[in-house]
């Protein structure tokens, strides 16, 4: 089979519309971070693999590929994917290379046939896909002869100029011609390598499309954990059973489940496949689950539900609705605490990005809380509301706004946390 010189995963991205997630490079699905089910995809298509970082996560990075990708620190984080561009340009030089996106997942076995298309000697190949709903990204431009002659990011729905949009997968023949493209902007922004991008279609002699027709995923907004994890779960086909699991025959397993090593199922619980539950995880009696990702080391208190949701490691429940919902590492929630996820005008979930409110395309989405938050007792998050990190809700709270990182919400009085 013939591989591609060089595959560059860029991965360097602050991941600030990620909050109050953190790290969305790394952020885990079964126990394992997302670059790495992207490396494993990837790896075998390529003479060298290479991944530009953010310095904060190289070192995790470095120990997921043990060698077998070469992993280097982005210089300069404010250029976005530019910065990580110039951040090889003494490595990778005058070859071809494929570059994708470290938090976009996608059906890598597209490859073989990409590669078959590089044979035909093309100087830029673009990764499009159709798709019918608005998607806030870059659209593909053709003439009238149907050839790509531009790049319009993030266009007004009612002036899409196509209905193919640009997936992060492109494919350079000579990689030094886009560090030259970048080069030549003086104004140093983070839109560098799609203006860049769009220099080179207009000049290059063989610009082509490849048209991927497989789902993707892409993980830029918090919420998008969802659809992530919506993907993973549906790869269970059958139940597993770790070693030492204890699970009570008064219990109810529908579906497909992954039960990790050492887990323990209480009498009369519910469990609703596809779902997964990580090591050490006690779900207690009387308990719900439906359809969700449960981290190692959770303990689900009885009487509880959670619903199509992501709970990370040590996330401790007590008598509480969590649907929908995105709980991040050593979140604690109060017994009767509530997580909304349903607008009664049913209309789409809404959540604030920028302090600018956009619509997150889910007509059921609950909360998003950060690590090491705890909410109190009988109190109640709206949909689509933001928790930050190490932020506590006093019990009895009605909380219809977001709240930043290490604060204290009680009474309608916001503090800091210096706990």
């Amino acid at each position: 089979m013939k591989k591609i010189k060089n595959i560059l995963i860029l991965s360097g991205g602050d991941s600030s519309r990620f909050w109050p997630l953190k790290e969305k490079v790394v952020f885990p699905f079964f126990g394992k971070p997302l670059i790495e089910y992207i490396f494993r995809a990837t790896y075998s298509y390529s003479h060298r693999l290479v991944i530009v970082c953010h310095p904060l996560i190289i070192d995790k990075v470095k120990k997921i590929v043990n060698d077998k990708a070469l992993v280097i620190s982005q210089d300069d984080i404010s250029l976005g994917m530019a910065g990580a561009i110039l951040s090889v340009k003494n490595i990778i030089k005058d070859e071809e290379a494929l570059v994708i996106n470290g938090s976009d997942l996608l059906d890598f076995s597209f490859l073989p046939e990409l590669i078959e298309k590089i044979k035909d000697n093309y100087d830029l190949i673009i990764t499009a896909k159709e798709v019918k709903d608005y998607f806030s990204g870059g659209y593909l431009k053709f003439d009238n002869y149907g050839q790509l002659i531009e790049i319009i990011e993030k266009p007004k729905p009612e002036k899409r100029p196509s209905s193919f949009i640009k997936l992060v997968a492109d494919y350079f023949s000579r990689f030094n011609l886009l560090i030259q493209k970048i080069n030549q902007f003086r104004e140093k922004t983070d839109d560098l390598y799609e203006r860049a991008l769009t220099l080179l279609i207009k000049e290059s002699k063989k610009t082509g499309v490849f048209y991927y027709k497989k789902d993707f995923y892409p993980l830029k907004y918090p919420w998008q954990v969802l659809n992530l994890t919506n993907y993973f779960l549906s790869v269970v086909k059958k139940r597993y059973f770790g070693r030492n699991i204890c699970i009570s025959k008064k219990a109810t397993i529908i579906g497909p489940v992954y039960f990790d090593d050492k887990v323990k199922i209480g009498d009369y619980t519910k469990i609703i496949g596809p779902t997964f539950i990580g090591k050490n995880t006690v779900i207690a009696d009387y308990v719900l689950i439906n359809k969700s990702h449960i981290g190692e080391e959770c303990l689900i208190g009885g009487y509880s539900e959670v619903t199509r949701s992501y709970l990370g490691k040590k996330v401790f429940l007590h008598r509480n609705y969590v649907g929908d919902s995105v709980l991040a590492n050593k979140v604690l929630l109060g017994a009767g605490a509530v997580l909304a996820n349903f607008r009664f005008d049913e209309q789409i979930v809404k959540s604030k990005i920028n302090n600018k409110k956009i619509p997150t395309t889910f007509l059921k989405l609950g909360s998003i809380i950060g690590g090491g938050s705890k909410v109190g007792a009988n109190s109640t998050i709206l949909p689509g509301v933001k928790i930050g990190g190490k932020t506590f809700i006093g019990p009895g709270q009605l909380v219809i706004e977001d709240i930043d990182d290490n604060k204290f919400f009680f009474n309608n009085q916001l503090k800091n946390n210096f706990l």
